[in-house]
């Protein structure tokens, strides 16, 4: 039996939408995780509470109060509590920048406006604030321990200067280990393709990233490296069979015994089969006459080659239940 053959993928949402099954992809039906969005809310909760205690706060301490005066960020004064007033620089950093993200997501979700710009540049700007705001909360900590920020950047000036000097490729992969954790492009656990490499994430260091393949072979890749890329993780794929039928079977016969078993039901022993599987029909006829069957299953990528294994093994068990004679794709070959 032959996996992985082509097919039209109009043709197989036509025919979901027959059986009445969404042909949307599972993935656009994700939702946003529940740790990111209790995070905003934290946030933002934090940032009103900030602004309430700053505006009522007189109402409740002393007029000479010590954390009153240390929360205000927005005077000159030095603040008597330092811990209050750097807590207080993060509060409202951090709420500032996760608001200002919060509203470029939803005008990159916005496809009227985006038609011109597109998503991509929402994003950028989106990622370009967070660690913008990163930046700027560091330095403020800095500065409200009395570190002259100034002399710093000076310093990071020539710092930066002399390792982009003596030691690119280092810092290349540093600052590369550094985006791919911080905008989460893959994780540990992920199926990836480099190349022709398929593999699951083993591990993602400062420097270099780790994949294992399925034989346990073990790619090392340095980060700045890491170009073309595809993860495979969380996304539908499609578990394609192509099987061979002898040319003395009838076909309007295989086609009934196939539709009369009812493939849907395997879903119901195989949760990890998302939608399907779908009998497509003739998809070739050999040059012999040997009849090719497609049918399709929509899974999880990390499960196809599993699924494709279970769909042939019941169209082998169905085919010898009902006499039907499978192909012999050497015919052709032969003299």
């Amino acid at each position: 039996m032959v996996t992985g053959a082509q097919f039209d993928k109009t043709e197989l949402q036509r025919l979901m939408q027959e059986q009445g099954v969404d042909p949307a992809p599972e993935k656009e039906k994700q939702q946003e995780p529940a740790s990111k969005k209790l995070g905003r809310i934290m946030t933002v909760v934090l940032l009103a509470a900030y602004f309430i205690v700053l505006l009522f706060g007189k109402y409740v301490f002393p007029e000479d109060s010590e954390i009153l005066r240390s929360m205000n960020v927005f005077t000159r004064e030095e603040a008597p509590n330092h811990l209050v007033h750097i807590i207080s620089l993060a509060i409202l950093t951090l709420g500032a920048s996760t608001i200002l993200r919060f509203f470029i997501a939803r005008t990159a979700a916005n496809s009227s406006l985006t038609k011109h710009t597109g998503k991509a540049v929402m994003e950028l700007l989106g990622n370009f604030v967070k660690y913008a705001a990163v930046l700027v909360l560091v330095f403020l900590f800095l500065s409200a321990l009395g570190v002259d920020t100034a002399e710093l950047l000076a310093g990071l000036g020539i710092l930066g200067l002399v390792l982009g000097l003596g030691v690119t490729s280092l810092v290349e992969d540093v600052v590369a280990g550094i985006f791919i954790i911080g905008e989460h492009l893959f994780d540990v656990g992920d199926i990836v393709v480099v190349d022709d490499f398929r593999g699951r994430i083993l591990s993602i260091g400062i420097r270099s990233t780790q994949i294992e393949d399925d034989g346990g072979d073990i790619l090392i890749m340095r980060n700045s490296t890491i170009e073309n890329l595809v993860n495979m993780t969380n996304r539908s794929y499609y578990a394609i069979c192509d099987i061979p039928v002898a040319p003395t079977e009838p076909y309007a016969h295989v086609e009934e015994v196939i539709n009369n078993a009812h493939l849907e039901k395997l879903r119901e022993r195989y949760p990890e089969i998302e939608k399907g599987p779908f009998f497509l029909g003739l998809s070739e006829i050999g040059d012999r006459g040997v009849q090719f069957i497609t049918i399709v299953a929509i899974c999880k990528e990390d499960t196809k080659y599993w699924i494709q294994r279970i769909i042939n093994r019941e169209i082998k068990l169905l085919f010898e239940e009902n006499n039907i004679q499978l192909g012999e794709q050497g015919d052709d070959d032969d003299d």
